[in-house]
């Protein structure tokens, strides 16, 4: 029994998703795991510009800023 070029096509992207899926899972797990151990994630640098605008301003939300 032959298959076609487009059933070949589609189990191999089904085959390259499903990887894909699993390596983000897995980086996921990592992430969190690194987390509940204590270790502190990094912020970006415009997280910690707005944080820091809010608490020096006293105001509660982002948009209070603009």
């Amino acid at each position: 029994m032959e298959y076609s070029s487009i059933m070949l096509a589609f189990g191999c992207a089904l085959h390259t998703l499903g990887a894909g899926i699993v390596c983000y899972l897995l980086k996921l797990y990592l992430e969190f795991s690194s987390e509940r151990r204590g270790g502190k994630k990094k912020e970006p640098e415009y997280v910690r510009e707005i944080n820091r605008r809010l608490s020096f301003n006293k105001v509660e939300t982002e948009r209070d800023l603009f």
